[in-house]
């Protein structure tokens, strides 16, 4: 009879490490999701032309993304490698969406949007007519 109980616990310590998992994974998820979703960092990876013939040419692009002095503004030091060296393209200011994982960056030729997918920000410049003229695709860089 001792043993039965003994097995009968089993279940029951089961189901309550369950409960306590269940009830500790959105915490740690949110945890997770905040860090994954947050665009302040470096990002490398490439800008690819979608108009042609265009002035555009295809680069490999660095961002460092900072944060702007309102909750839903970041900055955006957007270079291009050439010959090995960073050069300077510009700075762009941008907002964040609630979600925390899209921004857009309006200027006068067009909008930037980006979304943040893991480690991953993709994103594209679409001209004033609505045409796509980039796609931008990075990962975290060190």
């Amino acid at each position: 009879m001792h043993i039965t109980s003994n097995v009968s616990r089993v279940p029951c310590l089961l189901i309550v490490a369950l409960a306590i998992g269940c009830l500790l994974a959105p915490d740690a998820f949110g945890q997770v999701l905040a860090v994954a979703s947050n665009p302040v960092g470096v990002w490398r990876g490439t800008s690819l032309c979608r108009v042609r013939p265009s002035p555009c040419k295809d680069e490999v692009v660095v961002y460092r993304i900072t944060r702007g002095k309102t909750s839903d503004s970041l900055s955006v030091d957007a270079r291009k490698i050439v010959n090995g060296q960073e050069e300077e393209m510009g700075v762009l200011g941008c907002r964040l969406a609630t979600s925390g994982a899209q921004f857009t960056c309006s200027m006068p030729n067009g909008v930037w949007r980006f979304a943040i997918r893991g480690d991953s920000l993709v994103g594209e410049l679409r001209l004033p007519d609505n045409r796509k003229y980039r796609d931008v695709s990075t990962a975290r860089w060190h």
